[in-house]
């Protein structure tokens, strides 16, 4: 471990999250990028407006519970994205089944190591939900499911009418710690779920908006370069231009966004 990671300037490991002096090391463009895509999220605010002449559901998400039992808040349906145990023993799944059944909602989906995937369509307070589930995962450390590039199993795999997407491995660019696999990426594109549920990245633990637009095309593009350095940044290149379309995408969905809501439209769908 080096000095400036014992003073906490630097992460420890690729499971911890980047620290403000490894984004200005790795790329300060793409730090500043991350900050800026947050930011126009908040502002356009939620993309999806539930339907009025329908009761809500409530969804409570959790994942990487590794065989702890914790404090669940109450819902409609429980999801649970993976990484159930620790060590994947018999007791510890038990023990974990035991946990989730003891739970008051009347839906749980679980994505755990005992499917190679789950599609299911539930009726919740008179509503239906296509979820679909898969436990797949990028060649890590040779645990179950992983796969690698040559053998990817997402290509045209999810069903187009998934309303709730939930997998272990979160798509690339997205609260991923930059694990994050491309080719769901491309497939969640495809199918534009209403949610989709990942968890793997502990530490980015959260929600985020998705808008599949212009603005999340051009952050997912923008990201995609490989990060250089401060130096390599402040050199003109193609980067520079990305970053430019891309905060021009963000001020005009922002613009539209506030015309819509003045108009009296509804955001999203």
């Amino acid at each position: 471990m080096g000095f400036l990671t014992r003073l906490g300037l630097r992460r420890s490991s690729i499971w911890e999250p980047y620290t403000i002096l490894d984004y200005l090391i790795s790329s300060p463009l793409i730090y500043l990028s991350i900050k800026f895509y947050y930011f126009i999220l908040f502002l356009r605010g939620c993309p999806v407006q539930a339907p009025k002449d329908k009761p809500a559901v409530r969804l409570v998400c959790i994942a990487d519970t590794h065989s702890q039992t914790v404090a669940v808040p109450d819902g409609d349906i429980l999801i649970h994205a993976g990484d159930i145990t620790h060590a994947g023993t018999v007791a510890e799944l038990n023990t974990q089944f035991d946990w989730l059944r003891s739970q008051p909602h009347p839906v749980k989906i679980v994505v755990a190591g005992n499917h190679d995937y789950c599609s299911t369509l539930q009726k919740v307070k008179g509503r239906k939900l296509h979820i679909y589930g898969a436990p797949y995962m990028p060649k890590v450390d040779g645990y179950r499911f992983e796969y690698t590039e040559a053998t990817q199993p997402w290509s045209d795999k999810v069903p187009v009418e998934t309303d709730i997407l939930v997998t272990h491995c979160p798509p690339q660019h997205h609260r991923d710690l930059y694990q994050g696999c491309p080719h769901l990426l491309r497939e969640v594109w495809r199918v534009k779920p209403l949610v989709h549920v990942f968890g793997h990245a502990h530490w980015y633990h959260g929600t985020e908006a998705v808008l599949f637009d212009k603005f999340q095309e051009s952050y997912e593009r923008l990201l995609s370069h490989p990060r250089r350095g401060l130096i390599e940044d402040l050199i003109p290149s193609q980067k520079w231009l990305d970053v430019l379309l891309f905060v021009y995408y963000g001020i005009d969905g922002v613009l539209l966004s506030w015309l819509r809501t003045s108009a009296g439209g509804d955001r999203g769908a």
